[in-house]
Order: structure tokens, then sequence, then C-alpha cells
């Protein structure tokens, strides 16, 4: 089809009409959100339908010469959105075909909207004096009048059908009770639900509830408990124990009483647990002391507590999140990079063997995968768009479709072995910035106020140099993104819009730059954006590494940076602003690099084994300076010349923020948190403010939907 003909028509293929006039792409009549560039994807892969259009001429076709972009993730990103509105494949495409080492091409069934308009024999005529393009077109106007007619004969039915399986599902709350439902389980028959309960005020444990009325039961009481499964039978549930460093796995009666310990290692990075359907052995994510950051798939025989491990992930990664199929013949969990952002689910036989990769989206899963009660589908949460929603994918074939139902973010779902129906949690959550002025060093001034309180929720946020700008990241359009506010709270602006996972925001002494982290796909990345209204462009640092957690020398010559390759655990470098090889700083792990005001020092944090470390800029032993921040807690500390400000976590639910003085060596509080906090906490430069972030409204309740298919 020429350009001519295509610019005033609308274009459709499958279930899909692309109006290229309006810019708009719709499947069955709906709109489909696609942003700009992979709409343009499209209308130029359609305009040539059938060739290969080279990553050459997509470059001329969508970027100007004078535009100054990361072209390979750009086209990359484009392409990936592309392939999620028309639910695509890239190893089984139907629609957009990747040309090993040239480009893409469109590989669908063309028809046009208006068979009078797109089948007269001048178009007929048109097609057949092109040779090049003959090969996958000579058969279009067969195909569509067979389509066509095929269509009108299975609209109505389809519709119909579509329609009334809508009109049956029903989405309701499955209990009221105060404070957080989560990490919901089915039993097998479909009449209690597991969960994992927290008010906040020191009750926390799991819970069983029926699905129809309100009664629960507390079956423990311990703080830490999460992630419950059933026997088969359903008298028993399995649940995960979280103390410190140590991962213990429990059994105890569905009604609560002895508990009996069947597992205790190394706190995994990942979580979830199921019990296998014959009712001998437990699967779970095992990791060692040695190795902390990568965990394998592995079960315990619930009869001599004997260990298997089923996958052997690669060097860095975490299986976690498994889930035996009903019939008992297959696993599915998810694998992730050591950053828990780049996550996919895979499936392998029960016993063992190799693992089938099912997605490749590499973006964040939200809980474990749950089969359908046929065994032939698996149902998971992620954020592949840019909300969280469940998924369905077969596999089999790795076929992908959104599920109908689930209303606003839906996590963490489970299905029953018997019966119609679905659980899954729905978080609703609001966090604001808030700011801690000092009137000295040991003291506050006043009551902490909120600077941001937008919508979406929001992390690590930092101040500028100058205290007149506050950057952070936030999911208030869907996608993670970095963003900027006056202090007052006015005048915000997006930085960033890469529609993947953008955080960890570090502003430069001037203000000019902000240097970030980003995960385009399985690593993560050091990128930097000239503000306001400069370009994303990627820092070269350490390639096929997880690179992150930016800081900038004093000087704004040097941008330091954390980077994990293999099984190593991260460690500190840094590179030349203006370009240059990176070097390397640490032997014995680090993230979240600080240089100490008069430059003498590099204070760090460790991901592996937690602590605030510190070693001379110039070389030299290593030494720890804070034991009380964990691993995890590694974005929750702020370096000031007289201390170290942190949050500590004491006796749930208490978290204050407090001062490590280096003149006394003692710790000084603060302030208490009135709420729970979020991640991040920062310092203003003239060590007057500290800013952090605070949940001002969080809760999570579970969701049944009813007949469920």
């Amino acid at each position: 089809m020429s350009e001519t003909r295509f610019a005033s028509a609308v274009v459709c293929f499958d279930v899909f009409e692309v109006d290229l006039r309006a810019g708009e792409l719709r499947k069955e009549g709906r709109r489909i959100k696609l942003q700009e560039q992979p709409f343009r994807v499209l209308s130029y892969l359609l305009e040539r339908a059938g060739d290969v259009v080279t990553r050459e001429e997509l470059r001329e076709k969508l970027w100007s010469a004078d535009t100054f972009v990361d072209f390979d993730h750009s086209l990359n990103s484009a392409v990936a959105r592309l392939r999620d509105a028309l639910r695509d494949s890239a190893d089984k495409p139907r629609f957009v075909e990747t040309v090993a080492k040239r480009g893409y091409r469109f590989i669908g069934s063309l028809r046009p909207a208006n068979p009078l308009l797109e089948t007269s024999q001048p178009a007929i005529q048109e097609r057949a004096v092109v040779p090049r393009r003959a090969a996958g077109r000579m058969w279009m106007t067969a195909a569509f009048f067979a389509a066509l007619f095929s269509a009108v004969a299975i609209w109505p039915w389809h519709r119909k059908s579509a329609d009334s399986q809508l009109s049956r599902i029903e989405v309701v709350p499955l209990i009221s009770m105060r404070g957080f439902q989560a990490t919901p389980a089915f039993s097998p028959s479909g009449t209690l639900v597991a969960f994992r309960q927290s008010d906040f005020a020191g009750n926390a444990g799991i819970y069983a509830a029926a699905v129809r009325g309100e009664k629960s039961v507390q079956v423990t009481n311990h703080p830490g408990d999460c992630c419950p499964t059933w026997s088969p039978d359903g008298d028993q549930i399995a649940f995960t124990r979280y103390s410190g460093k140590t991962f213990s796995i429990y059994v105890v009666s569905a009604l609560g009483g002895t508990e009996r310990r069947v597992y205790e290692g190394t706190a995994s990075l990942g979580s979830g647990i199921s019990w296998s359907p014959d009712g001998k052995s437990l699967a779970f994510p095992e990791s060692s002391p040695s190795e902390p950051t990568r965990s394998a798939v592995s079960t315990v025989s619930l009869a001599d507590s004997s260990i298997q491990a089923l996958t052997a992930p690669p060097p860095g990664s975490l299986d976690h999140e498994p889930a035996f199929s009903p019939d008992g013949t297959k696993i599915a969990f998810i694998r992730s990079s050591v950053a828990g952002v780049s996550n996919d689910v895979y499936v392998m036989p029960a016993p063992g063997g190799q693992p089938k990769r099912l997605t490749f989206d590499n973006r964040p899963i939200m809980g474990p995968p749950t089969w359908t009660a046929d065994s032939r589908d698996i149902v998971f949460s992620s954020s592949r768009s840019a909300t969280t929603g469940l998924w369905r994918v077969s596999p089999d074939d790795g076929t992908l479709r959104p599920m109908a139902g689930p209303l606003g973010d839906a996590k963490w779902p489970s299905i029953p072995a018997k019966g119609n129906s679905l659980v899954y949690e729905r978080w609703i959550t609001k966090a604001n910035i808030y700011r801690l002025d000092l009137k000295d060093t040991k003291h506050y001034e006043k009551t902490p106020s909120a600077l941001v309180s937008e919508k979406g929720y929001k992390a690590r946020p930092e101040l500028s140099a100058n205290g007149k700008k506050i950057a952070f990241e936030s999911d208030r359009l869907g996608f993670w993104d970095i963003w900027t506010c006056d202090v007052d709270g006015t005048t915000c602006d997006q930085v960033t819009d890469l529609h993947g996972t953008a955080g960890r925001a570090r502003w430069s002494a001037d203000g000019r730059y902000i240097a970030f982290e980003f995960h385009p796909g399985e690593r993560s990345e050091i990128y930097l954006v000239e503000v306001p209204g400069g370009e994303p462009h990627l820092v070269p640092t350490i390639p096929g590494a997880d690179n992150l957690s930016p800081s900038w020398s004093h000087d704004g010559r040097w941008l330091y940076f954390a980077s994990k390759q293999g099984s190593e655990p991260f460690q500190i470098w840094k590179i030349p602003f203006h370009g240059g090889s990176p070097i390397r700083l640490t032997n014995n792990g680090g993230i979240a690099p600080e240089e100490s005001p008069d430059g003498r020092y590099l204070y760090y944090a460790k991901y592996e084994q937690g602590g605030v470390w510190r070693m001379p800029l110039e070389g030299g032993e290593e030494s720890e300076v804070l034991e009380d921040i964990e691993g995890h807690g590694w974005a929750e500390w702020a370096l000031r010349a007289n201390g170290i400000y942190y949050l500590k976590y004491g006796k749930y639910p208490q978290v204050s923020i407090d001062l490590f003085e280096f003149a006394s060596a003692k710790t000084i509080p603060i302030w208490s948190l009135e709420k729970e906090p979020g991640w991040g906490l920062s310092m203003s430069k003239d060590g007057k403010s500290i800013v952090y972030i605070q949940n001002e409204f969080s809760e999570s309740n579970l969701m049944l939907v009813k007949n469920f298919r």
C-alpha cells in the first residue's frame, strides 16, 4: 500500500484498527493507549508491511539528526511498548518480527477498513507492479474478503460472549479488618483464605478467613510471619518467618496451635513458598551466607527435612516465588536481577530440569504466580504497562494476555484448586515528602511539615545544594520517573519519561545536573540529565553489570557509583564526569557512596551485610562506623561533618530519625515518626534540614473475584 493511500486510511489487522490520521490504535473499537514514538514505529512498519525496515531507516524517520538520544535504547523501548500494546511477543511474533542485526518487519495480515476503497482495480494493479513487496501481499485481497465474512459471522457471538463474561464477574472485598491484609492464599477447596495481617499496633501474624463471612481466625502472632500456603488436604498452613538475617519455614494447623519448624537458613531477598500437590515437600527460595544476593528454588522434604535444589540461576540472580501447578507436573517461579527491579516468569518440570522463560519484559512482578485450576495458564501481577495488574500466560506457547475483572492495583493473586474464584491484594497508598528542620545538630526546631503531597508514591528524596529544589522518584503517572519540585511543593516538573524504573536522583553541586539509576532491561545503568529540559543519556560504566546508586564528588569532577558483577558483592567505583575509564575503590563490598565534607574519606553502606563503613579516599583499610543500618536500608542515611543521620528501626512499629555522633560515638534520637516511613532519607548541604518519606495513608485490602475463568 502506498504512503499516499495510507495517509487517509484506517488500517486493520487481527482485532486492531490503526487510524493513521488521528494517531489512534483501537482494539475491538476501544482505544488503546500508545505513546507517540511507538505509534510512529507502528505507522512506518505498516507503510512497509512485509518489508524489513532497518534500524537506520527508523532512526532517520523518527529522530532528527540534531536530536540527542540513546537511540538503541529509545528504539528498543518503543518497540517493546508497541509489542505490549499489541500483546505481541518478540520470541513468537504475530505482528512485529525482529530481523537479527537488521531491523523489524510487520508480518501481520492487513485488511482495509473500507473494502470498496481498498480493493478497487487500481489498488490491485498497484500492488502487482511492485515486485519487492509482492511476497506476503498478493494474497491480501482474498484474505481480506475471507476475514471480512468470517468477522461478520463471528462478531455478534464474540461480543455477546465477552460482554456476558464481564457481566458475570464480581469483584468484592473479602474481609473488612483494620490495618493491612496481604499475601493471600486460597485453600484447595476455595472456602478459606490465609493471609498476613498487620495493624501497626503490635498485632500481626497469619490469619485465615472464610470466603463467605467476616469470621477470621488468628493462626500465628509473630510480626515476621508471611506468605502462607496450604497443605493439599487443607488441614495445615505453612508460612515463612523472618527474624534478622534468618529465614525459617514453619507448619501449623489451620486453626492455630503448636508450630513445627521444617527449615532454617539465610534470609533470601526473594520470598514465597508452595506446598506440593502430593503433600510431601515445600518449594522455597534458598540462599547461602556466602552468596546472599543469589537464590535458587529448592524443595524441603516434610518427612526428613532433606533439601533438593531445582534451579541454578546465573550469578547475581534470584529465583523465588515458586508455585506448583495443581496437577503437580510443573513449577512456575520468578527470576530477578539482584537489583530486584527486572523480573520475569519462568516454568520448569516439578522434579527439576531446564527452566523455560515465559515473559521478556524485565518489569516488576508483585508476589508469586498462581495457576488456573486446570493447570493450563499462569496468572501473575506485573506493571507491564503503566499500572500494576494481573496477566495470564500459557506455559506451552507463551501466549500472554491481560485479565479482566480486578480493579485498581492488583498484586499477589491466588486461585484455588477447585471453584471459580480468585483473590488478590489491592494497595492504596499516599506517601508525602516531609522536611524536618533542625535548631542545632541534636534538636529539631519544629514539627515536620509536608513538602510534596501530590498523588502517587514517592521515594528517595534529595535536596539540591542551594536548598531550593527537591528531586525524587515517583510513580504518579504510572512508571517510576524522576521529578523535581520547589521546596514549597510548587512548580513540579517531570524530569524523565523513560517508561521504566528510574530512581536515586542526585544533584550536582552546581544544580545543573541530576545523576540517577535507570533499569532499561535486565541490568541497571547510570544516567545523567541536565535540568531543566535536558535529555537523559547513558553514562558508560561497567558493561554487563548492575550499575546504580550514583553520587557526586564535592568538586563535581567525579561520579561515584556501585556496581555488581556476577556473584561478587556490590563494589564502589568512580568515573570522571566528562568521560573516562572507571576506577574501582573497594574490594569488600559497598553501595550508596558518599564523599566526606572534608574530602578525606569515602563512606558507604553494604548491601549484602549491612552497616555504614568508611575508607580513606587515598586508599587504605576500611572500618565499620555504624551497625544499625541493614542492607535494605542503604538509602536511608545522610552524612554530615558531625555524624550520620539515619532511620532507626526499633521494636515494631517504632521508627525514629537518629544521629550517630562521631565525637561521642553515641546515638542521639532526633524525631520519632508518627507513621510508617517510606524509602529514603537525605539532608541539606548546610545540615539544617532532613527530608524523608512518610506514608500518610496506606492500606491493603483483599479482593475477591467471583466467577473467574
